[in-house]
């Protein structure tokens, strides 16, 4: 067990029975475990004093204030309101209101959390001092996972000691439920609410409860469960990225180029989330004070949340020419139009004209998308506390824990109906428009052609078992040396990552290429309401999508082959209007003939294909199989030992301590071969073919000795001052330690005839070293009240071996293919992506805090942070390599809240500044989201000792959010979730 309290005030409290009980009323929730196991061990001791619990939303922020107050090292922290009352519906919501910490969202509920400008990577999570499993391929914590009624407190420590867990450069945020020897008696307490999402237009129920007993403070045990079910919606407009290209000023689609390259967009859409997400979550947790010095805790933890989204979109993608160009100053195509793609008959298209061939028509496609995340996590554990002496205390905490991921078949499909007109593009202020009447866009249920079409499932597994053995010895009459503790810890942690994917060469490829007309009655209408989409000028409000399984029977039955006719017919038209591909039309009509035949030979052999265990599966052939290039596993072991000094000394106390850790890693992984670029010559297209490569293993290893200091001075009665000095590091997240490295590419002949093509690499690097910190931390606190207080904290890190994933371009002969058959090989250029530690960054800042209590019931919560960085994004910024992702140089919140007699009120204001998500994931190019900010509000009122009514508002206003690219003209995306309410009952016995 990680015991993080504040230990010399778990001595002089030990020393004066009277402080210890003031504690106890001050900071019921939000105390530390090990400093509770201590209390119950040594309950015999405080039996003759009353304990009075204090609740509410004062009671809550006074618990924390004070835990803050007397805690050893730089922390912050939330605490339950009641028991089973949590301040947010989600912990991430409620985390957020603290000093430095800001938060990402997923369909408008609180995700991953950033702490002073370092995203969820560099951050460690714990449950009950353990370290949790994640879903993800990393080891960021998704607090979507969590129920919040399960939840009595959490600290956030923003210095490090060596007595805590290593991982985390930004911070560690331990999250504690409760145990019934803290609850007096029997308590009984459950919640239902109703949730009503205003863009989705759904309502949803909510219920929670907890049951606890205390058996005379020898035994007690507590059940807690609770169980939410939500609708949402998200609506969208995005550019999906930039590429620098030259492009045509003028109104002629054959008119001359730009002279210097540009950055327009490559694709645009619109789209339509619908989200179904289900939460279950409980704990069982027993507690045994087997005697006066020993206390034994079991607990299990389970959630499980299942979401489920459908996705449909609206899009287009951008190819040569791009005429009626209009660039700014920041060198960014603002708008431009698109030639059509004339269709002549069905699957048959004009791509040449008296010779000479048609710059690439536009596609608008109606993309559709199925993805689904069933994630089930499960945390077992015992703890055992023994004072073996009055002064020496022995913490014995052992779990084994699981997450387990499911995503279900996914899909993925693409169909397109050409364009017939010339087509306009515009990036607004806001978002972006389609100019022109919208079937221009949307076409007609009888024009869509398959693309790529795929299902997929990812599958992982991340499995832990951690074994803390902590000890503290109490020493009298040493001095300034008031204790010593020392402790060794053992985790053992398997990833598996599995992916499964519809196969590639034998069936996707051969129905891509937009050659087979999806049937007009499969396809249904979208017509969203509200939102960024309904009614929004600038943009399509009605367009088509489908049911994936439609798409698969008609894929896999017989009325597709009534089209086949069409390869040929592409063929002689391409000759009867100069195509000089066949010199003769007899030549082309023989290759219009084996065209046919090839394209009859691949149909039948993709119907004909079963993957392994698809055996009675609808999808037939495309149900999804296992792609070892994409699939590994990660094995790490980790052993630490650590000694650390507890200080006292007149109006002075602090922690010096020494971690050392060793870890060994082991990686499992799967590349791909390149097999050659076949080209399609009827579409003037081609794809990269790949083929699974050998299986690879690799191992590395690493150690770091870690100091850290912590030391506070009472430089007054209400007067703290802390300094800090600790060194940290954040390991590599587990999917950058495969031994993978994956191919993929297309190409596109543009009216010059010459091939634009696109290829990447994409690899990870099992010789990863950690990153690497140097801290430096100075706070005053001023308590100028016991329920009040102003606090400053200047903090700076020096971090090496930063990660940066590089891209890098190489040349590569490829052996290539025109219509399956062979030709000279061709030299292709691949961006080459991998991650590398090649960098070094400092980051400092600024937070100040302050909460005040009014004597009238209302009270006032300010917080605001500054962070600098040499690894900040400055807007504008071209090449960029490497940034700080998730620091925004301001953040504050803003919280008043009213508490008197039965009535509670509290409204929060949050606000982040803007930052980078990510640095090279857009073509190389960066993305930035635009500062943000949210209202939420709360309300309650106890009807009588036992239940109260309340009404919650979640983005109340229902703020946008919006992301660029490099410059805030590189529009990038606008997103709704719109706003959630709540109103519901509670009881408490």
């Amino acid at each position: 067990m990680q015991n993080n309290s504040n230990d010399n005030a778990n001595l002089m409290f030990r020393k004066n029975k009277l402080a210890s009980a003031i504690f106890a009323v001050l900071a019921p929730i939000s105390i530390s475990g090990a400093a509770v196991a201590e209390e119950s061990v040594d309950k015999k001791k405080a039996d003759d004093t009353e304990v009075i619990v204090v609740t509410g939303i004062r009671g809550s922020l006074v618990s924390s204030l004070q835990n803050k107050r007397f805690e050893g090292s730089v922390v912050d922290g939330i605490a339950a309101e009641d028991i089973g009352k949590f301040p947010d519906q989600n912990v991430a919501e409620s985390l957020q209101r603290i000093t430095g910490v800001t938060i990402d969202r997923d369909s408008g509920e609180g995700r991953s959390i950033s702490i002073r400008g370092f995203g969820p990577e560099f951050n460690s999570v714990m449950l009950n001092n353990r370290t949790v499993p994640t879903d993800s391929g990393g080891r960021a914590f998704s607090f979507d996972l969590l129920a919040s009624e399960l939840i009595s407190g959490a600290d956030v420590y923003k210095t490090s000691r060596s007595s805590m867990a290593e991982g985390s450069i930004g911070g560690l945020v331990n999250i504690k439920t409760a145990k019934p020897l803290e609850i007096e008696g029997f308590r009984a307490v459950g919640s239902t609410k109703a949730i009503y999402d205003t863009l989705a237009e759904t309502t949803n129920p909510s219920v929670s409860g907890l049951i606890s007993q205390n058996f005379d403070d020898d035994f007690g045990i507590l059940a807690a469960f609770s169980y939410q079910s939500r609708e949402g919606r998200t609506d969208a407009a995005n550019v999906s990225r930039y590429r620098e290209d030259f492009v045509i000023p003028g109104s002629d689609p054959k008119g001359p180029t730009t002279t210097e390259k540009a950055w327009r967009p490559q694709s645009a859409d619109q789209t339509y989330k619908v989200q179904e997400r289900d939460r279950i979550g409980a704990s069982l947790v027993g507690q045994w004070a087997v005697s006066d010095n020993l206390l034994i805790t079991t607990d299990v933890i389970y959630s499980k949340l299942t979401v489920d989204d459908s996705t449909s979109s609206l899009s287009r993608w951008f190819s040569n020419p791009n005429f009626n160009s209009v660039i700014d100053e920041n060198n960014t195509v603002q708008s431009l139009s698109r030639v059509p793609k004339p269709l002549v008959s069905q699957g048959v298209y004009q791509l040449w004209e008296n010779g000479e061939r048609l710059g690439t028509g536009q596609w608008n496609s109606a993309n559709q998308g199925i993805n689904g995340r069933d994630v089930t996590t499960t945390m077992v554990g015992i703890n055992a506390n023994w004072e073996v002496s009055d002064n020496f205390t022995v913490d014995f905490d052992l779990q084994t824990s699981g997450a387990k991921a499911r995503s279900g078949d996914n899909f993925g499909g693409t169909l397109a109906n050409p364009t017939q007109n010339v087509t306009n593009f515009a990036l607004s202020g806001d978002a972006f428009s389609w100019d022109g009447p919208a079937i221009d866009f949307t076409g007609t249920p009888d024009s869509y052609y398959a693309n790529t079409v795929s299902f997929n499932q990812t599958n992982r597994d991340d499995d832990i078992t951690e074994l803390h053995i902590d000890t503290e010895w109490t020493l009298d009459d040493m001095g300034v040396l008031a204790a010593i503790k020392s402790g060794v810890y053992y985790s053992d942690r398997e990833k598996i990552n599995e992916r499964k994917e519809t196969n590639w060469g034998t069936v996707i490829s051969n129905y891509r290429g937009f050659h087979y007309n999806a049937p007009a009655s499969m396809m249904n209408t979208v017509s969203p309401s509200g939102g960024i989409l309904g009614g929004n000028a600038g943009l399509v409000n009605s367009w088509y999508d489908y049911n994936p399984q439609d798409l698969v029977d008609f894929f896999l039955g017989d009325e597709i082959f009534d089209q086949l006719p069409s390869f040929g017919n592409q063929i002689i038209n391409n000759f009867e209007n100069g195509d000089p591909t066949h010199a003769t039309r007899a030549d082309a009509e023989a290759a219009a003939a084996i065209a046919v035949e090839n394209a009859r030979e691949k149909l039948i052999a993709a119907q004909a294909y079963m993957p392994e265990g698809a055996n009675g599966s609808p999808l037939g052939a495309f149900a999804p199989e296992h792609n070892a290039g994409k699939s590994w596993k990660v094995t790490e072991e980790t052993t630490a030992a650590y000694i650390e000094a507890i200080l006292e000394g007149e109006g002075w106390s602090g922690n010096i301590g020494l971690r050392y850790i060793s870890t060994d890693t082991a990686s499992y992984g799967n590349g791909n071969d390149l097999v050659g670029f076949n080209i399609d010559s009827a579409q003037g297209a081609g794809i990269l073919d790949v083929a699974s490569g050998q299986d690879i293993s690799a191992s590395s290893s690493y150690s770091k000795l870690l100091p850290s200091m912590n030391l506070k001075f009472d430089l007054a009665d209400d007067v703290v001052a802390r300094v800090a000095y600790s060194e940290t590091m954040t390991r590599p997240q587990l999917s950058q330690l495969t031994p993978t490295q994956n191919y993929s590419g297309t190409g596109i002949y543009d009216a010059n005839n010459e091939l634009q093509f696109d290829g990447t690499i994409v690899g990870q690097n099992v010789n990863l070293n950690p990153y690497t910190s140097v801290n430096f931390d100075l706070a005053v606190e001023w308590y100028y009240s016991d329920d009040s207080y102003i606090g400053a904290t200047y903090f700076n890190k020096e971090i090496k071996d930063w990660i940066t994933t590089q891209t890098r371009q190489v040349t590569l002969e490829v052996p290539t293919y025109i219509d399956d058959v062979p030709s000279d090989a061709m030299m292709l250029d691949f961006d080459n992506t991998a991650p590398y530690n090649s960098d070094s960054a400092d980051a400092s800042g600024l937070e100040f805090a302050l909460m005040h209590n009014f004597d009238n019931g209302f009270g006032v919560q300010f917080n605001y942070t500054y962070m600098d960085s040499s690894a900040a994004f400055t807007p504008g910024q071209e090449n960029l390599s490497f940034a700080l992702a998730g620091l925004s140089k301001d953040s504050y919140n803003l919280i008043t809240y009213y508490e008197n007699g039965p009535l509670q009120a509290r409204i929060a204001y949050n606000w982040r500044g803007e930052y980078v998500k990510c640095t090279t994931c857009k073509n190389g190019q960066p993305e930035q989201s635009e500062d943000y900010g949210q209202f939420d509000a709360s309300v309650s009122y106890d009807l009588n000792d036992n239940f109260s009514i309340f009404a919650e508002g979640i983005n109340i206003t229902d703020e946008d959010t919006r992301t660029y690219s490099t410059y805030t003209s590189r529009f990038l995306s606008k997103t709704a979730t719109g706003a959630r309410f709540t109103v519901g009952v509670r009881a408490s016995f």
